[in-house]
């Protein structure tokens, strides 16, 4: 299978492009080097409680779909123009 990145993890300072995956407590968000190494991913995101990275709850980050991530990286007149 192939990475398709279906939201993007958002921090202070970073942008990663993520791929949802359905997990035992919630969705795990994988990153690219994590789909290609088939390895466990850090970060996870549980219903009602939030994100976690490696089983501790984390502030600061958020969840964007690709498109309106997309979206909102248009200047304002090709956004009129869709």
């Amino acid at each position: 299978m192939t990475f398709t990145p279906t939201h993007v993890l958002i921090s202070r300072t970073k942008e990663t492009p993520v791929q949802l995956a359905a997990g035992p407590k919630g969705y795990w968000l994988y990153t690219e080097a994590e789909w290609q190494k088939d390895t466990t991913p850090a970060f996870e995101m549980r219903p009602k409680l939030g994100l976690y990275c490696r089983g501790q709850q984390v502030v600061g980050f958020r969840l964007q779909p690709i498109s309106e991530v997309a979206t909102a990286t248009l200047p304002p007149a090709a956004q009129v123009a869709q």
